[in-house]
């Protein structure tokens, strides 16, 4: 369920959504997970299934994960605090 005025983000899908933002972040995409959560948050439209080749020919491989949708992002980075910036 996505975040609105009578339903904000929840803890726990403000936590799953700093993980994958933090693979971003640190250029470790695709985020893998096999937690419910993120196919919850896949159907809601927070994340996207995501896939990268590495190499290529017959030593190929696939990873595929997830990766923040610009919505996801807004909803993660809306919910950071700003700190005190003095």
């Amino acid at each position: 369920m996505t975040e609105t005025a009578e339903h904000p983000a929840s803890r726990k899908v403000l936590d799953a959504l700093e993980r994958v933002f933090a693979a971003e972040i640190d250029g470790r995409l695709p985020f893998q997970s096999k937690a419910r959560i993120y196919k919850e948050l896949c159907d809601d439209g927070m994340v996207q299934p995501m896939e990268r080749t590495f190499g290529h020919g017959w030593s190929a491989a696939t990873v595929r994960g997830y990766e923040l949708t610009q919505a996801g992002r807004m909803l993660y980075c809306a919910s950071c605090d700003d700190g005190d910036v003095t």
